[in-house]
C-alpha cells in the first residue's frame, strides 16, 4: 500500500496519477483514509503509566509490562504472515492507534489499573499528576 500526504502538492499529484493508473486497470481497489495518529502527549502519558504499573507490580522490563497490559485489556489479534501466509496471533501496537483509539484504551487502562491492581493513574489535572511526572519522567 502507499501513503500520500494530501497537504503536500507533490504528494497530491503523485496520488492523482497513481489513482488514475489504478482506475484504468479495471481491478477492484481499496481506498482508505489514514486516521489521525496519537498525540505526543498521549504517547508520553501512556509510557509514564506503564512505568507506574511496572513499578507497582514489580516488573523489571518496561516492554514486558507494556505487552502484558495490552494483552490483558485488548487480547491479541490474528494476522497473516506476508511470507508464509500462516495465521498468527500478534499483539496490538499503540503506535498504530489513532488518537481516539488510544484515548479509549487509556480510559480502560486507568479503570483496570485501579480496580484490578489497586494502582492509581492520574490524567493531567488529576490529583497527583505532577508528582507522578516528577517521579517517573526520566526513569
Amino acid at each position: 500500500y502507499m501513503i500520500f500526504n494530501t497537504y503536500n502538492t507533490f504528494d497530491r499529484k503523485r496520488a492523482e496519477v497513481y489513482f488514475e493508473k489504478l482506475i484504468s486497470s479495471g481491478k477492484i481497489i481499496e481506498l482508505s483514509e489514514k486516521k489521525k495518529a496519537r498525540t505526543l502527549n498521549q504517547n508520553a502519558l501512556f509510557h509514564l503509566w506503564v512505568q507506574v504499573i511496572a513499578d507497582h507490580v514489580g516488573y523489571t522490563s518496561i516492554e514486558n509490562c507494556k505487552r502484558d497490559i495490552k494483552r490483558a485489556l485488548l487480547g491479541t489479534k490474528e494476522e497473516a504472515s506476508r511470507i508464509t501466509g500462516e495465521i498468527q496471533q500478534v499483539d496490538y501496537k499503540t503506535s498504530e492507534m489513532s488518537s481516539s483509539e488510544l484515548s479509549s484504551f487509556m480510559d480502560k487502562m486507568k479503570i483496570w489499573a485501579q480496580s484490578d491492581l489497586g494502582c492509581y493513574l492520574p490524567y493531567f489535572g488529576d490529583p497527583g499528576y505532577e508528582e507522578m511526572v516528577k517521579e517517573y519522567r526520566y526513569k
